[in-house]
Order: structure tokens, then C-alpha cells, then sequence
């Protein structure tokens, strides 16, 4: 109950400011201040609920009143509003053993992936505070994970960072930030229930902003692989609370801190490079790099793929998964021997047994082509067996991402 000595003041306040004011609203809410500065925590007011899933990034977060998606990626939506045959009801990802902790809605979103880069595998949400953090002063903040039965993978480091400026990027690169609040222990449930990650902490600076998501490169996250589910490790998020601490409550070890990666090679234009002296997940792709599989093999004059080729056409697919704008062309490439016609239909049926593995492994056949060039392109002379083993190769050029 607010206290009679306060009524004065709240009815001041009302009367004439046009606005509650931070001091109003403590008043109001509680006398002591201890009120929750996340506007909407449990998700529940929105402007509309998707039923389909959620492929548009900034532009979905809009209808989630106060959230965002700081690096345009798909966080997602959960809602009891919707009818269960929706892809946005829990009911439809797991038959009814998950919903909201509290109320009708829950988000969801990506902490990590399977393909060794983490792009668009590390996804946040975040939000403006009611209130300014302020250093010296110390905060508490919570919220509530689970698990989604249907996520293949379960991780750590799911934590919050506060921020004096709003983080806004467009690359769906992940956010290598040290995290004020932080979990080291893998979330993973038998039965998926919902788990706390709380903590005391301070900021070094006025902070405004809150985020939600993993903060750390892949090598630094520790990860369980379960029999059954599919893609990375997927957590519905629910109950966020951020608010002054209370005097009993004391400050929680600091999370380790967050360390980028190196950065991604990016090719020079017309660049060639192939899998012999780069990796697929140390590039950073544009428009128009090529590189050469060097690790894809043929019966001898077929175009059935040799089971030596899977693991560099897996890290191909792990890629196309990782980054799932890119789309690519596979080029086959033959020697000079044998008759031009047939050099080019050969290399055009290499290239397609390379995209009919792709997609029976997933990957969208709208996001990959092949084309046969025969002998046109040699990279070397065809006078030598060295020179015609390089020639004969199985290429790939980004044509968009």
C-alpha cells in the first residue's frame, strides 16, 4: 500500500505534470521503487499475432510492442491467441508440452548453431528501459528460459547486456559484448521447465538499452546434443524483470569476458581461392567471390559423386545453413581432353550431382544452381597432368547474400 504521506505528492504529480514521471511511477507502483523497468516482460502486448513463421526481422519486432531485433535477425513470437495449427502456437512445436510461463505469449530465438559460424545462428532481443541505469547503483535483473523440445542442441551463455546507446546493425553478425548478467551452465531440462538466469550487477556507464541473447563466439559455448530435434539451440524467453536492487541483495562474480573473433577474410575482386589454404567458415562472403571445393571427387569419367567428397560438401552445406541469404552457383570444370561438347556436358552433370546433395541435405533449391563450362575457364595450361588436375575442379560463386 503506498503510504499517506505520499498521497499529496501523487496527486501533485498527477495533476501537473504531463507525463508520470520515473518518481510518480515508483510512487504508484511501489513505495519503496522497486518496480520493474521493462515495459512489456512478458511479451503479452502486441499490435497482432503471426500465424505464419517469422521471416522479416525489424519489420515483425514492430508489432511487439516496445521489443526489437537490434541485428535483423528472426527472433520469434510464441502466442496461445493464435489457433494450434499456427507455426507461432507452442502447440505445433511440441504437441502441447510447452506454453508461457505466464499469460499468452513467449519470444523465442537462436543462441547457437550447428555449421561452425555464427551468423544468423546468434539472434537477441532488446528493449528500451523505462529507466536510466545509473553507475554506482546497483540493479537486479531476471528472466526466464526453457529449452524448445524441438531444438536439437542446448547451450550456455544466454545473458543481458545494458547499453547507453541503442545497438542497431544490419549483418545478422552475432554481438561479441561482455555481459552484465550471464548463465555458464548449459540450460537443459529433462522436461524443458523454465529456469531462471538472475543477477546483481552495476554499469560503468548511464545505460538505457537491455539485449537478450548470446554474447559469446561459438569455441566459448559450451553445448549438449540431444538424440532427437533439429537445427541449433533454440530457448523461449519469458518474465524479464530489471530493477533497483535491494539492500540484502549483493552483487553477482561477473561473467567472463566476451572475446571477438578473428576477423573474416574478405577476397579481393576477382580473387580465386580455394578450400586447400581457406577455410569455408573464414570468409566473409559478397557478391561475385568464387572459391574452388578442392575435396570433390568423381568416378573417372562420371559425374557420380565418390563418398570421399562428403565432408567438404558437408562444411558447404554447413555454410548455406549458417548464412541463409547466400545463394550460389556450382560451376563444374574439366581438362581439354576429350571433345568440347562433351567436356561441357559432363562438368554440367558434376556440377548438378554437387546441388542435388545440397538439397537432399536441406539446403533450398531456390538457393542454388549449377552450370557446366566444360574446358572455357582453365586456371592453368593443359599442356601438363598437373596443370590439367587443377583445371578439372568443382567451383562455387556467391551470386547474392
Amino acid at each position: 500500500m503506498i503510504r499517506v504521506k505520499y498521497l499529496v505528492s501523487i496527486i501533485f504529480l498527477w495533476t501537473f505534470l504531463p507525463v508520470k514521471s520515473q518518481l510518480l511511477k515508483e510512487l504508484i507502483e511501489n513505495d519503496e521503487g522497486y518496480y520493474n523497468y521493462v515495459s512489456n516482460p512478458g511479451f503479452e502486448e502486441t499490435k497482432r499475432e503471426y500465424c505464419k513463421w517469422n521471416q522479416n526481422g525489424r519489420n515483425y519486432m514492430e508489432d511487439i510492442i516496445a521489443w526489437d531485433s537490434p541485428t535483423e535477425t528472426t527472433p520469434d513470437l510464441f502466442s496461445l491467441r493464435v489457433k494450434k495449427s499456427c507455426w507461432s502456437n507452442p502447440y505445433k512445436h511440441s504437441g502441447g508440452k510447452q506454453s508461457p510461463r505466464n499469460g499468452d505469449n513467449m519470444a523465442g530465438l537462436k543462441t547457437y548453431g550447428k555449421g561452425g559460424t555464427e551468423t544468423f545462428w546468434h539472434e537477441y532481443l532488446s528493449i528500451k528501459l523505462d529507466s536510466t541505469l545509473v553507475p554506482g547503483e546497483r540493479y537486479y535483473a531476471e528472466f526466464h528460459v526453457s529449452r524448445a523440445v524441438k531444438s536439437r542442441y542446448a547451450s550456455n551463455n544466454i545473458g543481458m547486456y545494458f547499453s547507453d546507446t541503442a545497438i542497431v546493425t544490419r549483418d545478422r553478425m552475432p554481438l561479441f559484448l561482455t555481459p552484465c548478467i550471464n548463465t555458464n551452465r548449459i540450460i537443459k531440462s529433462r522436461w524443458n521447465a523454465w529456469q531462471k538466469i538472475s543477477g546483481v550487477f552495476e554499469v560503468d556507464v548511464e545505460s538505457k538499452y537491455l539485449l537478450i541473447g548470446n554474447f559469446y563466439h561459438d569455441n566459448r559455448t559450451e553445448i549438449h546434443k540431444f538424440d532427437e530435434g533439429e537445427g541449433g539451440a533454440y530457448y523461449y524467453i519469458d518474465d524479464v524483470e530489471v530493477r533497483r536492487a535491494k539492500p540484502e541483495e549483493e552483487i553477482s562474480p561477473s561473467p567472463k569476458r566476451s572475446i571477438p573473433p578473428t576477423p573474416k577474410r574478405i577476397l579481393k575482386k576477382a580473387e580465386l581461392v580455394s578450400t586447400k589454404e581457406i577455410k569455408l567458415d573464414s570468409i566473409d562472403y559478397k557478391v561475385g567471390d568464387r572459391i574452388t571445393l578442392e575435396n570433390i571427387f568423381f568416378e573417372f569419367d562420371k559425374a557420380e559423386l565418390l563418398p570421399q567428397s562428403k565432408q567438404e560438401l558437408d562444411k558447404l552445406v554447413d555454410i548455406m545453413t549458417d548464412y541463409p541469404f547466400l545463394r550460389i552457383e556450382i560451376g563444374g570444370h574439366t581438362d581439354n581432353i576429350g571433345g568440347i561438347s562433351y567436356n561441357k556436358i559432363l562438368s554440367q552433370e558434376r556440377a548438378k550431382s554437387v546441388v542435388d546433395y545440397l538439397i537432399e541435405e536441406n539446403v533450398n533449391q531456390t538457393r542454388v544452381s549449377y552450370a557446366g563450362y566444360g574446358s572455357e575457364k582453365p586456371l592453368t595450361t593443359n599442356t601438363t597432368e598437373e596443370g590439367r588436375a587443377i583445371n578439372r575442379r568443382v567451383e562455387f560463386i556467391i551470386l547474392g547474400n
